[in-house]
């Protein structure tokens, strides 16, 4: 049964809510999604105004989460790559958003690559910590928002904690700086100095490339400041 909220709130994020219900299974069209395996399936899937945010990472456009994921290699170092996801629910308050679990694992059969340096290959078996997604979709049928959590138990899978893209060049053989934080000082000079120099894949997208419903001004690690 699902229970509706008994508070109302208003948030700049209501942009990603509709007054007519969908007229599509957002469930089966999220399913969909969510099984794909490559960027060149996911891409029909978001609105022109797409943007992804994670804990430490975004708001940025689906090009550059492709260019920076490509830019590790990330998919070439893990060809058996799964994301495994499961638990697949509608939120009782939004029609067009849904929530679901992944739990990534594979293979590093190949070097991943930092900026100029390259990784060999640890040949090892890695599972990561499992996360939840949720997927915001238009009355088109595209996603225009995409959020993911950080790990719900840093004490599953092999790294140590590290979860999504941070976890699995942990297994790559990138050492673990153990689990950081929204609002940690250094993580957050240290993405604006590689953001600001280029080379080791953005995180967050430059500000031109950032739609205008996205009204938060916190970037990367920084606190929340809506």
């Amino acid at each position: 049964m699902l229970i509706r909220g008994v508070v109302n709130t208003e948030s700049w994020l209501d942009v990603l809510q509709y007054d007519e219900p969908p007229k599509f299974d957002v469930l089966a069209k999220s399913i969909e999604f969510a099984n794909c395996r490559t960027f060149d399936e996911i891409g029909d899937y978001f609105a022109d105004d797409y943007v992804f945010r994670g804990p430490i990472i975004g708001p940025i456009t689906s090009d550059d989460v492709r260019n920076a994921q490509e830019g590790f290699n990330i998919q070439n170092a893990y060809p058996n790559l799964e994301t495994r996801p499961f638990g697949f629910t509608i939120d009782p308050d939004n029609a067009y958003r849904c929530y679901w679990f992944e739990r990534w694992e594979g293979t590093n059969t190949e070097g991943v690559k930092l900026g100029p340096i390259d990784l060999p290959p640890t040949n090892n078996d890695v599972k990561l910590p499992t996360h939840i997604m949720s997927a915001h979709w238009t009355p088109d049928a595209k996603i225009k928002y995409i959020c993911l959590s950080n790990p719900l138990d840093r004490f599953e899978g092999t790294t140590k904690g590290a979860g999504a893209v941070f976890g699995l060049l942990v297994g790559a053989g990138v050492k673990s700086t153990g689990n950081v934080s929204v609002g940690d000082s250094f993580l957050r000079f240290q993405q604006r100095l590689f953001h600001a120099i280029g080379g080791f894949g953005r995180n967050w997208s430059v500000e031109e490339k950032i739609p205008q419903w996205w009204k938060s001004k916190a970037r990367g690690a920084d606190p929340n400041d809506l």
